[in-house]
């Protein structure tokens, strides 16, 4: 198979997203996307559902049909859609017929969906037009219809809101706080908790605070102010608690911690869970008095049932990714608490949506959304788990992909760093989403470095205020590692990396020559003006605290690569997309600058429409893939390399 099927085939992948099952818990609804789009147009997704008998499609679009609920009374869905106007997502329900009904009048788009508890109406989460997706949503600007002139940034007017909406007569009315944006929230009788902040950028999101609002009078009561970051909230069914995930995170989405539990009568706020599992990432409450968890745990995902007291009553490991993203392991359970359902993903094993009973041991697959990827990727490499230790001692994990076919002598190897750095390259079917460089002949090095998740909040922190500093040793004691167990070649290694991974990619070509290559994507080159470019707070957590405060600030300049060029002479190419607010193609531009101006030769790729991370236009993705692999064997490869 050549390597641009190889990428057609990546590219063909369909997604399952926003997984639940119907109230009898014999069904599971999901929203179904492709991988990529076409240039300039959206990327289309359909609410299907899956039971033993089979898939049935329920939706028809035109455009993203998504967060799909199923009412907690009686058959009816809810869904939001922008069939109407494209980037605007309404709320839709679903008749009994199959035919979708436009409800309420929402004038932001919908991004969460509430049942209340009789069925009568509906609570959305809408984001105004003019604020930002985070990195885990592209980190792109929320608009829809005519372009805004000029742009304005910020717009002190704009937040994330809640809605009310009645379903019998389609009265809307906002009932959230009047000065919060809300990130998230579940329900109460007589209001919702919710994750608030002051700010509406994504730098709010970092310093959000638990506050409890009154939709009648629409009142907020501040119940925690955290030293981290939230995730996750879970009522409990009495009313009496609420459950969340507290933990540092350096991206929205990427919280993984410890299960947090504040009793809304006394407002005591208390870990339960502390020692046991201090990774999750989603919470669903069995019971008034048992909570279903579900998190990572090193590369693989942990899930299972816990009592108030923090008592693992049961639980599973598996060496394989659960979750609808790579971003939050997720195991959804139904209300009667027998069945489970996920998107499981493995090495080989491409995403399906699969459910079994609550102590079954094995999987059984109810999807056929990628199956045919299977036999397209001929030639699956070998992945194989390392550990080694860094410089201090201290054990660490990461992955190894070799090719399929390869030569029994060390091969030249591209180090491929994660981003984050809240994240962790872990058991799924693209690890590290590096599969195409294996699959184009390359040895591929995947170092989860201190500061991951999957090991514990104390290991998560280990890299604040010391970015570059001892993860980088880490990943340099990883390649050392490879190179002696003959698996590298020491004189032809490559470096690559995304977002946070773009950074650490950049501080390698920035203070060593080790590497022959280096591209660099979606990258930060310094922390001072990324910090005052983007639309979040990451180098304020990252660098030890506030960069208004002059020890921070010199961390930020001294771990900076645009500020720290020792010499550079590793050729390199950027890849950027124009759009991205959580780094700014200006990180790229003026890296790319810095090193032309040394004479280090260079390349800069910016694609229009595109933000954050993976590109979503399918022609995008396929192209920057072939760039990358064409440089890396521009600068590494010899002819004795079986491909």
């Amino acid at each position: 198979m050549t390597i641009e099927a190889a990428l057609g085939a990546l590219a063909s992948l369909r997604f399952a997203s926003d997984l639940c099952f119907n109230r009898d818990g014999d069904a599971v609804f999901a929203a179904i996307r492709n991988a990529t789009s076409e240039a300039g147009s959206p990327n289309p997704s359909r609410i299907w559902r899956f039971d033993a008998a089979g898939a049935r499609q329920l939706s028809d679009g035109p455009q993203a049909d998504i967060l799909v609920r199923p009412s907690p009374c009686d058959d009816r869905l809810v869904f939001a859609s922008d069939r109407d106007c494209p980037g605007k997502f309404a709320l839709f329900l679903l008749d009994a017929f199959g035919q979708a009904h436009g409800v309420g009048q929402i004038p932001g788009t919908i991004e969460d969906i509430r049942w209340s508890a009789d069925g009568e109406s509906i609570v959305v989460l809408a984001a105004d037009r003019g604020l930002s997706g985070g990195a885990t949503h592209a980190a792109t600007r929320i608009w829809w219809g005519d372009a805004q002139e000029p742009e304005m940034t910020p717009d002190l007017t704009i937040r994330r809101r809640l809605f009310r909406i009645w379903l019998a007569s389609g009265m809307t009315e906002e009932v959230g706080p009047r000065e919060h944006s809300v990130w998230e929230f579940d329900l109460l009788p007589d209001g919702a908790v919710a994750i608030a902040s002051h700010d509406a950028s994504e730098r709010g999101w970092h310093r959000a605070q638990l506050i409890r609002v009154d939709f009648d009078s629409r009142v907020v009561t501040v119940l925690h102010t955290p030293a981290w970051q939230l995730q996750g909230l879970a009522v409990s069914p009495d009313g009496g608690k609420l459950a969340f995930v507290e933990a540092w995170a350096s991206d929205h989405g990427l919280v993984a911690g410890d299960l947090s539990m504040l009793d809304l009568v006394t407002g005591a706020v208390s870990v339960p869970g502390r020692d046991r599992q201090s990774n999750l990432t989603c919470i669903q409450w069995l019971s008034s008095s048992r909570l279903w968890f579900s998190g990572w745990d090193r590369l693989g995902t942990v899930f299972g049932v816990m009592s108030l007291d923090g008592q693992i009553e049961w639980q599973q490991r598996e060496d394989a990714a659960l979750g609808e993203s790579g971003y939050t392991a997720r195991v959804a359970v139904s209300a009667d608490g027998k069945m489970m359902a996920t998107v499981r993903e493995s090495t080989g094993t491409p995403p399906e949506i699969c459910w079994k009973r609550l102590h079954d041991l094995e999987w059984t697959r109810i999807s056929e959304l990628n199956q045919h990827v299977v036999s397209l990727l001929s030639g699956y490499p070998e992945v194989r788990h390392l550990t080694w230790h860094g410089k201090d001692g201290l054990v660490l994990e990461g992955l190894l992909l070799l090719p399929h076919h390869r030569s029994p002598s060390p091969l030249p190897m591209i180090v491929d760093i994660h981003g984050g750095p809240s994240y962790a390259s872990k058991y799924s079917f693209n690890p590290g989403n590096a599969l195409p460089y294996a699959l184009a002949g390359f040895a591929v090095f995947l170092p989860n470095y201190r500061g991951n998740t999957g090991w514990g909040q104390d290991f998560a922190r280990m890299n604040l205020g010391d970015p570059a500093g001892a993860e980088f040793d880490d990943i340099l004691a990883g390649i050392d590692h490879c190179v002696a167990l003959g698996f590298a070649d020491g004189e032809r290694l490559g470096v690559t990396g995304s977002s946070y991974g773009g950074y650490l990619t950049n501080w390698a070509v920035a203070t060593t020559k080790r590497f022959k290559a280096a591209v660099s994507v979606s990258s930060i080159s310094s922390h001072v003006s990324c910090h005052y470019a983007c639309d979040h707070d990451f180098h304020a957590f990252i660098n030890g605290g506030p960069l208004t405060e002059l020890a921070n600030m010199r961390i930020a300049v001294e771990r900076s690569p645009l500020l720290q060029l020792h010499d550079p002479v590793t050729p390199t190419l950027f890849i950027h997309g124009r759009d991205d607010r959580c780094t700014p193609v200006i990180e790229a531009q003026q890296f790319y600058a810095a090193l032309r101006e040394r004479g280090v030769t260079s390349e800069l790729a910016i694609y229009p429409r595109e933000g954050h991370g993976s590109f979503r236009e399918r022609a995008h993705r396929i192209d920057s893939w072939l760039r990358r692999i064409a440089w890396f064997e521009k600068y590494m490869k010899s002819d004795e390399v079986v491909v």
